[in-house]
């Protein structure tokens, strides 16, 4: 269902990028062989957030290390973006992708960027309360092993995106009432309906039904919603299944998508 008066769930204590890693991969899934494709070659509209150079990807301002202009994901993921814009026409709107697959590089060079910001905002914390801290942003790739499926961050799956909505006539982005890559409590999913529920927003406020909208939308073909990130959606990966379990839809015993190296360019 999409509509602007379903709320989006809030949540007390939502499982972080950090818990999903014991979760373990089914290699014979028929899905599991899925290749990369870019989703703009299917008519999906985006720009790789982290490869600009034109200083408007607050707050890199630069191009961060490893990134890469594609927008690849599986091809399961592509055909599912094409049903979420058939039913956003119907609000004038469509997907508009930020980032996708991830080389595991421009995951590195994420992880120390908001290690050292969080550094600075949290000068008593030591490394452990440190790193769970930005756990909740960004997956750890500190110990990464293509070989070991408990140290493979989700975006560097094809399993993962990243993405906001825009006008279809306008191409204007929809305020989602913060930017990407915004990693504060303003960027949960649920910061409006907290707002809403105690009194200092109301139903009509454009940020609110936005998110609403985003998030039920991508819900009703298939994905589900990381709630430290309402721009972050998974289908297939171990944050999938972590997800699914969590909220108790049908248990999903196993992910499928699993690491990939990236295509050749």
């Amino acid at each position: 269902m999409i509509a602007y008066d379903c709320p989006i769930p809030m949540h007390k204590r939502a499982p972080t990028a950090g818990n999903y890693h014991d979760i373990p991969i089914d290699t014979g899934d028929p899905r599991a062989a899925e290749t990369l494709v870019d989703a703009r070659t299917f008519g999906i509209a985006g720009e790789n957030y982290y490869a600009r150079t034109d200083g408007r990807n607050p707050p890199y301002r630069e191009a961060v290390p490893g990134a890469v202009g594609e927008l690849w994901c599986r091809e399961s993921l592509v055909d599912m973006l094409i049903a979420v814009n058939e039913l956003l026409a119907e609000f004038g709107a469509e997907v508009y992708l930020w980032d996708a697959y991830r080389p595991v590089a421009c995951q590195q060079a994420l992880w120390d960027f908001f290690w050292e910001r969080f550094r600075h905002e949290m000068p008593q914390a030591g490394d452990a309360e440190l790193a769970e801290h930005v756990r909740h942003y960004v997956s750890d790739p500190r110990r990464f092993d293509p070989a070991d499926a408990s140290t493979w961050p989700a975006h560097a799956t094809g399993g993962a995106v990243d993405l906001t909505l825009r006008d279809l006539r306008t191409r204007e982005f929809l305020d989602m009432g913060t930017h990407f890559d915004d990693m504060s409590a303003v960027s949960h999913s649920d910061y409006f309906e907290r707002l809403l529920h105690g009194g200092r927003i109301g139903l009509d406020d454009a940020r609110l039904r936005n998110r609403r909208l985003l998030h039920w939308a991508m819900h009703a073909r298939g994905f589900v919603n990381y709630s430290y990130e309402c721009w972050h959606f998974d289908f297939g990966d171990q944050m999938y299944v972590m997800t699914r379990n969590y909220l108790g839809h049908d248990p999903a015993p196993a992910a499928w998508y699993g690491y990939l190296p990236a295509p050749d360019r």
